[in-house]
């Protein structure tokens, strides 16, 4: 690991990190695919590069790299959003069908979004990708409370239960989630009080 001060509008950190497994991981993904890699992206790829303005006292290293993968995290959410909401097709060329199709599809994507932020957002070891499936396999049950055939209550009740049950990431231990990092820095961070 390497850092240094760099002027970027107003001080910060340039954190370096030398990857060499992430090299092998491509060559063999570009292997697989049958692809080619150029040399500059072979030799941007042995690099971890990061920049901060939090001084090193606060954030060590190791901690940004934990951060990191954390914001990887949002762009798994937004990622979510669009793959699984299919916001982005559309089974018709009149432009103000897709427009109300795109528009019904943002609202599904937000109600999936507040019930996933009510029932679970709390639990660092929840899956995403689990609870939108919970959502949408659950979804008959707020449209029966919408029209009545049952409370909003029990529906809610009913969607927060399969939310707690079976939406955990699965736990791996040569490359650990982001959760699992998070867990392991707690623990550190409470050891060296």
């Amino acid at each position: 690991m390497k850092q240094m001060p760099v002027l970027v509008g107003a001080m910060a950190r340039l954190l370096l990190r030398k990857r060499d497994q992430r090299r092998k991981d491509l060559l063999a993904d570009a292997q697989r695919r049958g692809q080619s890699i150029s040399e500059e992206t072979l030799r941007l790829a042995d690099w971890t590069i990061l920049l901060t303005d939090v001084p090193a006292k606060r954030l060590r290293f190791e901690e940004a790299l934990v951060l990191l993968r954390e914001r990887w995290q949002m762009e798994l959410l937004y990622k979510l959003w669009k793959s699984e909401g299919l916001i982005d097709e559309w089974r018709t060329e009149n432009p103000w069908r897709v427009l109300c199709e795109l528009y019904a599809k943002l609202l599904g994507v937000l109600i999936q979004h507040w019930l996933i932020v009510l029932f679970a957002w709390h639990d660092p070891q929840r899956s995403l990708v689990k609870l939108a499936r919970v959502v949408q396999d659950t979804s008959w049950v707020l449209l029966d409370a919408l029209a009545g055939h049952r409370s909003m209550r029990s529906a809610l009740q009913l969607i927060g239960r399969r939310m707690r049950s079976g939406c955990q990431m699965n736990k791996r231990k040569t490359r650990p989630n982001s959760a699992q990092l998070l867990a392991r820095q707690a623990v550190e961070w409470a050891l060296s009080w």
